[in-house]
């Protein structure tokens, strides 16, 4: 079994490498909700949805709702979003697209943390074969990795 650990510039975790699943991401928004949150209140997971569109075959909306320390920097999505691997889940093994979130934590480190709450919102097209799910992890500028989370569009 292929394994992929930590390694510069990618989220640490233990992985089966599957091939890629080429896709594009076509149009993304980031943008500020609010600051000075206690971390009491906030959720170290992303907060996500995943649904296929409406208007684009093979394409898919994705919007998330994160945590991340005041004074955070340089918030991007990693615009390789191919990557695809299985990963154990409480329901067993499951095939995902990796989306990362890169950002680079504040320089001075405060003794106790407030956090902002960031929208992201993105489309992407599915070029190469679908995925039922995706994983989205943050990476950090050290590039120690937090929390992440799976989602899956539900089938009707």
């Amino acid at each position: 079994m292929d394994t992929q650990r930590s390694s510069a510039g990618k989220a640490p975790g233990i992985i089966e490498i599957t091939p890629p699943s080429a896709a594009t991401i076509k149009t993304q928004s980031i943008r500020l909700i609010a600051t000075g949150i206690m971390g009491q209140f906030a959720t170290m997971s992303p907060l996500v949805s995943l649904r296929k569109s409406a208007d684009f075959y093979d394409c898919y909306d994705v919007r998330m709702h994160i945590y991340l320390p005041d004074q955070s920097r340089n918030l991007q999505l990693d615009e390789n979003i191919s990557q695809a691997g299985t990963i154990d889940i409480e329901n067993g093994p499951i095939e995902v697209r990796e989306i990362n979130v890169i950002y680079d934590n504040p320089e001075i480190k405060p003794e106790i943390y407030a956090y902002s709450l960031w929208d992201i919102s993105f489309r992407y097209c599915v070029e190469g074969r679908e995925l039922p799910a995706i994983r989205v992890r943050y990476v950090i500028d050290d590039p120690e990795t937090t929390h992440g989370t799976v989602t899956s569009v539900e089938k009707t």
